[in-house]
């Protein structure tokens, strides 16, 4: 079977077998694929297998796979590491494609004993005619087919594709970035990487009709020529944002423990990521911010700045932030003065950039002209909005809250790239206002950043990104 078509059948399951999971404990970790699969309504058949039999949330539960009726598509195994060459082989004979171990105690233990154990596994499955997700991971996260493996993540596809060496970072990944409004076409986890590897899901997304961004996090490649060719590939037909983990001495050893990889070294890395255009952001965090940009600004590759806060020190910050990343904050001219104190003594706050709607925003009707105003100039390419709930008095506050559309509307009529801060609040009253503004300007396609720093620099990489695209072409 052809790698793709292989692939398509794994992200695709008709049918899937829980191996290992627990009948009597609701809370044990090995419950946790059987419950994604009933919260996202799986629409095939599920299979329970566990020694004890029984009964399963009105499902039979089977004592072996051998006892399934009929043939499966894939299998969730949460079985100790002795026995997973025994499941493999069950799954092979009711025609299985895949197999996700989720056991960690394999090679990443370094122990000798456990690692021959490993390679026995993949001997096993290749002699089957069979795949392995795994083993020590998460598997596969695919909302078209209803195939997750945690609770509250988004049922709705999306562009990106995510593949992830940890499964705790794919997590983190796409609660915070399905809160951040991106949505994701098909997530891996996929850990040890004994046989697919972080190439295999490269090349097929690269190749994927439903995936327009392709995310990374890795910490090691299996083989390093393959991976590079791919990596070229793949940058060629969309946007590839990858993280690499274990960059220092003491990461490098945490990395061998974590998934048994090589990590290499880093500055091969940043080399790596230059010459194909690859967006590096330094951490996850960064990486949904980067995500968020992609999804909302494609094409964003604009250096004058139009900066719209709160006055003062933030001011300031917001500057230092933006100019020392490259980006240009025009001052605003004689001419445009003149027409902004022409219909507001309160814009007198308004004749600097960054401008400071501390006083205008109690002229709603006078901020929006003044916006509309300022977007339409055209040594203007972004904007970016600061909220700051913490500097704000409560009456203040609920002025903002009200007249937060106008500034929207002025900023949408310019048709030029806008983008929000919202300091998250230090106190739980400010933030649950910081993030009921945020989930306001997400839910209109804006990117919403939570600092000065995360907005410049995301912005920056995005932009560097478009720009070096350009002069490619």
């Amino acid at each position: 079977m052809k790698t793709h078509s292989l692939m398509d059948k794994i992200f695709h399951p008709k049918s899937i077998a829980f191996v290992g999971v627990t009948t009597s404990n609701p809370f044990h970790w090995t419950r946790t694929f059987w419950e994604s699969a009933r919260e996202f309504q799986f629409a095939g058949p599920m299979y329970p297998v566990n020694p004890r039999g029984g009964e399963l949330d009105g499902y039979k539960v089977y004592r072996s796979v051998d006892e399934i009726p009929g043939n499966i598509d894939y299998a969730i195994c949460t079985v100790s590491a002795k026995i997973a060459p025994k499941i493999v082989r069950e799954c092979a004979a009711k025609g299985a494609k895949a197999v996700h171990f989720c056991t960690a105690g394999f090679a990443e233990t370094g122990d000798a004993d456990v690692t021959e154990l490993q390679q026995e596994l993949v001997s096993t499955a290749r002699e089957a005619g069979i795949r392995i997700i795994g083993p020590n991971c998460m598997g596969i996260y695919c909302p078209e087919s209803r195939l997750s493996y945690d609770s509250g993540f988004s049922k709705e596809s999306g562009s990106v594709g995510f593949i992830s060496q940890s499964g705790g970072n794919s997590i983190y990944m796409i609660r915070e970035a399905n809160w951040r409004g991106v949505k994701f076409s098909k997530v891996v986890s996929f850990g040890n990487a004994c046989d697919l590897n972080e190439s295999d899901f490269l090349e097929y997304l690269a190749e994927d009709p439903q995936t327009k961004i392709i995310a990374l996090y890795l910490e090691g490649v299996r083989d390093g020529k393959r991976f590079r060719n791919l990596l070229e590939r793949a940058s060629h037909k969309k946007p590839v944002v990858l993280v690499k983990g274990g960059c220092g001495e003491a990461g490098a050893r945490a990395t061998s423990t974590h998934t048994g990889s090589l990590a290499g070294n880093d500055v091969v890395w940043d080399t790596l990521c230059r010459q194909f255009n690859v967006i590096k952001p330094q951490n996850m965090e960064e990486m949904v911010d980067v995500l968020a940009t992609l999804q909302c600004m494609p094409d964003f590759k604009g250096r004058n700045a139009l900066l719209v806060g709160p006055g003062g020190g933030a001011s300031v910050m917001l500057t230092d932030e933006f100019e020392k990343r490259g980006f240009s904050l025009p001052a605003v001219t004689d001419k445009i003065r003149d027409e902004l104190l022409g219909f507001s003594q309160a814009a007198g706050n308004m004749l600097r950039n960054p401008i400071d709607y501390s006083q205008s925003m109690q002229d709603p009707g006078s901020m929006h002209k003044a916006i509309q105003l300022l977007t339409a100039w055209e040594k203007v390419d972004f904007c970016v909005g600061f909220f700051r709930p913490s500097q704000m008095t409560d009456g203040f506050l609920d002025m903002v809250r009200k007249a937060d559309h106008l500034v929207h509307n002025a900023f949408d009529a310019s048709f030029k790239p806008v983008t929000y801060i919202v300091e998250c609040g230090i106190t739980p009253t400010r933030q649950a206002i910081a993030f009921e503004m945020a989930q306001r300007i997400m839910s209109a396609g804006k990117p919403v950043y939570y600092s000065f720093a995360a907005a410049a620099e995301a912005l920056r990489l995005v932009a560097d990104y478009n720009r070096h695209k350009i002069s490619k072409q």
